[in-house]
């Protein structure tokens, strides 16, 4: 049996539904191709499924973030980000005209550890960024929402893993000042490419509009009033979105039932432990985790997975900690380059502190090297989360046997 890493499934009714004689020709007729009335449609689903008041489409999630920052009127300051994130999460600050500030997670919600966030914060800390890892609303949310409001740090979600996740019935987008969502091929649901930020906040929602489309401001004719740029959403990929989000629920409880299938194969193995869910918290599984053995070789246990069993995992949440990519040799925590003679091109250095490299993160770096991710998608079937589950067992266990005669001999 082969186990792929994904299966991105359009069944044949969502084909009709985007049929390119029907949607996509209806568009190109309308002389309307990009922020038309699917564009809208889209916008106004997602405010019905996440509970917010406003949503405005992105080209993707990374712009998404840059612009709730641009927004909140933040520029020259400091961002606290989990360094146990997709890069892109710092990026958005760095494009922004901020600085990243990293902080460490706590390896058993693979989100912010409060702790460590309240001793990153400093003079200048403007916001906090809650990156809802692996499509889990951390269950140190309420407290860490405390930190930001005891501190005046607007707090910013990430909500790239989590559409469809919440916390006490609340969904994710709707826990902060705003969030920002992707719509990538690997995630819960797809245009390709997109991005969406949700918010409760209409000054956000005005000018999160008007940076999307160059800062045009439609209340004065649409002369330029904000910093902006083409971050616009083009109508065919929002005739995407429209199909997906009207049938986001079934995609949810497609990826709900499957976990449950992982839950209840993998209860008591003696082996790995899958990550638990609080049951507060809903999660739509963008990640399967599972712990592995403290002395485990993921590389191998993936290897022979791949190999011997045709199955492919996916990638972690994540192996390679932000603070640790070469970026940082070559620039600083606000994007500036770092020039021969050790000096930095930034107006604040170096005061700021952003040309020293951070480090010191334990839980992130014990999270990063001791879990693995099982295949979740619609359509996988009990049987192939049954083999799934059986030969990564046996891979464990072998390779436990092996370690053991090893050391024995």
């Amino acid at each position: 049996m082969k186990v792929p890493i994904i299966r991105i499934s359009f069944s044949e009714e969502d084909k009709r539904f985007i049929n390119v004689n029907v949607k996509i020709s209806e568009v190109l007729d309308s002389g309307i191709l990009t922020m038309g009335k699917y564009t809208r449609e889209f916008e106004d689903l997602c405010c019905r499924f996440v509970g917010s008041r406003y949503a405005i489409s992105t080209g993707n999630c990374t712009v998404a973030m840059e612009i709730i920052i641009r927004a909140l009127g933040i520029e020259g300051r400091s961002i606290i980000v989990p360094t146990n994130t997709f890069m892109a999460t710092a990026y958005a600050v760095m494009q922004s005209g901020n600085r990243v500030v990293f902080a460490d997670s706590n390896r058993e919600t693979l989100s912010l550890c409060p702790q460590d966030l309240r001793k990153r914060i400093n003079g200048d800390t403007t916001a906090v960024i809650l990156v809802h890892i692996g499509g889990i609303v951390s269950p140190q949310y309420y407290e860490i929402k405390k930190i930001c409001e005891e501190n005046g740090l607007h707090l910013i979600e990430d909500c790239a893993h989590a559409f469809g996740c919440g916390i006490d019935g609340k969904k994710a987008g709707t826990l902060g000042a705003a969030g920002a969502f992707s719509f990538f091929p690997t995630k819960v649901v797809t245009t390709a490419e997109g991005g969406m930020i949700t918010t409760d906040n209409k000054d956000i929602y005005n000018k999160a509009r008007m940076i999307r489309n160059h800062g045009k401001n439609p209340d004065m004719g649409n002369r330029m009033s904000e910093f902006g740029y083409n971050y616009r959403l083009s109508e065919i990929t929002a005739v995407i979105g429209v199909q997906q989000i009207r049938k986001a629920a079934q995609i949810v409880d497609a990826r709900m039932g499957i976990a449950k299938i992982y839950d209840r194969l993998l209860a008591d193995n003696g082996y790995v432990r899958p990550l638990s869910i609080p049951s507060n918290t809903t999660s739509t599984y963008y990640k399967y985790v599972v712990f592995l053995p403290e002395d485990s070789d993921r590389s191998g246990i993936k290897m022979t997975m791949q190999e011997k069993y045709q199955i492919s995992l996916t990638g972690e949440v994540y192996a390679d900690l932000c603070h640790t990519e070469p970026v940082w040799q070559k620039y600083t925590y606000c994007g500036k380059l770092r020039n021969n003679g050790g000096k930095v091109d930034c107006a604040r250095w170096p005061d700021c502190g952003c040309g020293d490299l951070q480090e010191g993160f334990p839980e992130a770096a014990y999270l990063s090297k001791h879990h693995i991710c099982l295949p979740l998608y619609p359509g996988m079937t009990e049987e192939e989360c049954a083999y799934v589950v059986d030969s990564l067992l046996r891979t464990v266990k072998d390779m436990a046997s092996v370690s053991t005669s090893t050391e024995g001999s």
